[in-house]
């Protein structure tokens, strides 16, 4: 078996002061000043005959085309096919803005991305042109820096609380890369949980817990890079939460999980298989109402849009349901409707342990089945990676309501996802699974 060479880059991609912030919709100016810096971080894998590249970035998620400009622009510095190119964001909400559902971006938001995808390319070539023969292997600890946030209420509804009854997955993996003299190259951590320990009233860049472990990790293991990789978050929100205090203490026992997993590692592995796999489908939506109803509906919302003057920071819930009701009569009128919402789901696979990237907001539920039912030893669900299509709430969850289900859900043309369309997502990603296994 050939050497496993390996490579790791890296580079600041704060945003100037005064940039929009993403993730909470209640902001209404921009970034006051900076916390703690954000950076992006990239991982080359080479078995001899396949190439990947693993960027995880402090940021809070990419569209589809973004994603593919960032694979057109690794490609074109290292060489590595653009399919093979895998981009995961910690999901805070203490960064900038990156993409919007009701307008477009705004010129210095469009400008940072542009200069953040460079910099994420150049990253990777750092990281391709540093790679040397290592030695690798993984661990998992015990862990829970969240809980699971849909509290029921007395009606049979859901509200953003703590539900301590509900699904969480309590333990880090990590993937470990030391050079053959033993010196620390990079490991890759995954947990589920949002980036939210910082709230609508922060308005300080800030990469969040996860930030706080990173900065942990690389101070304790030097010369090493350290890339968080969220699990599946959707329903996860870090407890207790609303301060930089917590944040680092969220971050800390993170980050001192990691260690604990890496000063464990024992038996590790020289060389690995390389494999990487795509596949392309449709999530199923709900059916397209007529014409009239949504005539109707667009009529019903918008006094209440036209009276937020453009100020979509007043009322998100409003805009959010307008511009719905706008796309689906747009997309009646045009007689071009849509049978699915498209998605790509990628692996990247060493030997026995897979990555496997979901483009959204998937309840944690559904991260455990696929990481159960996968032909892999090891499956590390990766949310929010690849893509930003908004959240998939599990079946059993849509009766019981709630923001996932009735204010973000995924929707294409203005219509939600179907209520099954979880089930549809864990067999494409079992799919994928088995093709890269298969390879």
């Amino acid at each position: 078996m050939n050497d496993l060479l390996a490579g790791a880059g890296g580079a600041r991609i704060t945003p100037p002061i005064g940039c929009p912030m993403g993730g909470y919709g209640a902001r209404d100016h921009g970034a006051e000043g900076v916390h703690d810096h954000l950076n992006t971080h990239a991982l080359f894998l080479d078995d001899g005959s396949t190439q990947a590249v693993i960027i995880a970035n402090d940021l809070l998620g990419m569209r589809a085309e973004q994603v593919a400009r960032v694979r057109e622009l690794v490609h074109a510095a290292t060489g590595v096919p653009a399919a093979h190119v895998f981009l995961a964001f910690s999901h805070t909400h203490g960064g900038p803005q990156m993409y919007s559902d009701f307008s477009a971006l705004e010129e210095q938001v469009s400008t940072y991305i542009d200069a953040t995808s460079h910099y994420m390319a150049g990253a990777a070539l750092q990281a391709a042109t540093s790679a040397v023969p290592v030695r690798w292997g993984t661990g998992r600890h015990p862990l829970q820096v969240g809980v699971n946030r849909r509290e029921r209420q007395a009606d049979g509804t859901t509200r953003i609380g703590v539900n301590p009854d509900g699904a969480v997955a309590p333990w880090v993996d990590a993937v470990w890369f030391e050079r053959d003299d033993g010196g620390p190259l990079a490991v890759i951590y995954q947990h589920a949980a949002h980036g939210t320990c910082l709230v609508s009233d922060n308005y300080l860049f800030t990469a969040d817990w996860m930030g706080h472990a990173m900065q942990l990790i690389e101070a304790q293991l030097s010369g090493v890079t350290a890339l968080f990789v969220n699990g599946c978050a959707g329903n996860i929100n870090p407890h207790p939460r609303g301060s930089y205090a917590l944040a680092s203490r969220h971050g800390t026992r993170a980050g001192d999980a990691v260690l604990q997993t890496v000063l464990a590692r024992d038996d590790l592995r020289r060389g690995g298989r390389l494999r990487c796999a795509q596949h392309a489908f449709e999530l199923p939506l709900q059916p397209m109402p007529s014409q009239q109803e949504c005539e109707r509906e667009l009529a019903q919302w918008e006094p209440a849009f036209r009276q937020l003057k453009g100020e979509h920071h007043r009322n998100w819930q409003v805009c959010r349901h307008y511009f719905a009701a706008k796309e689906r009569l747009e997309a009646c009128q045009s007689g071009s409707v849509a049978t699915g919402l498209p998605l790509e789901l990628q692996v990247v696979a060493l030997d026995d342990v897979a990555l496997i990237g979901l483009p959204g907001e998937i309840f944690v539920e559904t991260g455990l089945a696929i990481a159960e039912a996968s032909p892999f030893s090891l499956t590390l669900p990766v949310g929010y990676a690849n893509g930003a299509i908004g959240y998939v709430p599990t079946n059993e969850e849509v009766p019981y309501e709630g923001y996932e289900v009735l204010d973000a859900r995924a929707s294409h043309q203005g219509r939600f996802l179907r209520d099954d369309a979880d089930r549809v997502l864990t067999d494409g990603a079992l799919r994928v699974l088995e093709l890269a296994a298969a390879e």
